[in-house]
């Protein structure tokens, strides 16, 4: 059953985690689950993953950590894979080590967590934010900034994503109006334009696509070591995805 989104718990703009004291000082209120919102805009219906103030938000290339770690409550695919089925869609940083990513210049946004703080920004600040992720020990991917202040950007979709006729699924990572952070998926299929204006109706400030298609497998659990819920069927190219968005809990 999905939960009334309770905007107290959501993540701050910027609030990426708390440390142990602070946690101990909030009590109950951090043991509260991945919260999960049907909500409807634009004439779609949208599920709204928002995940509690002390969670963290983690990238991870590679090997995924699997939904056999209770610790994570939300697994879904991030940045463009490259054709060779091995790369990583422009440079990124995993717990503060540079890793260098093939070029594509639809990568026009990013999310960076550094510093206990999560931002969705433009790569017109790229090389500043790159800097301070490797400096704090932080993460960083690229992808398309398909919402920037607030104004939806529906020509940095790819062209290919566009020009398809068929409606798909789509998500993306959004710091809303108010602040907080959320995973935001059409739970109906969409044209591109679609979404987005489901996005700003929705309040979002700044949204970065996140790969979708057949690299749209991914799941949520709404506590830790709670069963898995799937959010997209199993493609062919799942078992190809080589980076993922996170997000994990120790409470």
């Amino acid at each position: 059953m999905f939960k009334k989104v309770i905007l107290r718990a959501m993540i701050p703009v910027g609030v990426m985690a708390m440390s142990t004291e602070a946690a101990a000082m909030q009590g109950d209120q951090l043991k509260r689950p991945l919260e999960a919102e049907h909500v409807t805009a634009a004439g779609h219906e949208l599920l709204m993953l928002v995940p509690n103030i002390a969670d963290e938000i983690q990238f991870a290339v590679g090997q995924p950590p699997g939904d056999d770690d209770a610790q994570v409550l939300l697994q879904v695919a991030a940045a463009f894979t490259g054709e060779d089925l091995t790369t990583v869609c422009g440079n990124h940083v995993v717990a503060g080590t540079l890793k260098h990513g093939y070029s594509d210049v639809t990568c026009t946004g990013h999310l960076l967590v550094a510093g206990h703080r999560v931002a969705i920004k433009p790569n017109s600040e790229l090389d500043a934010s790159i800097a301070t992720a490797v400096e704090q020990g932080g993460f960083l991917f690229q992808q398309c900034l398909i919402v920037e202040d607030g104004v939806g950007q529906v020509e940095r979709i790819p062209q290919a994503i566009r020009d398809r006729r068929a409606h798909i699924i789509y998500r993306a990572a959004c710091i809303m109006a108010d602040g907080s952070f959320a995973v935001i998926q059409g739970l109906d299929k969409m044209y591109c334009h679609e979404f987005i204006d489901a996005l700003v109706a929705l309040g979002a400030k700044q949204a970065l696509y996140l790969d979708m298609g057949t690299w749209a497998y991914g799941w949520y659990r709404e506590r830790n070591g709670s069963p898995i819920n799937e959010l997209a069927p199993h493609f062919d190219n799942t078992r190809h995805q080589t980076n993922w968005l996170i997000i994990r809990s120790y409470y």
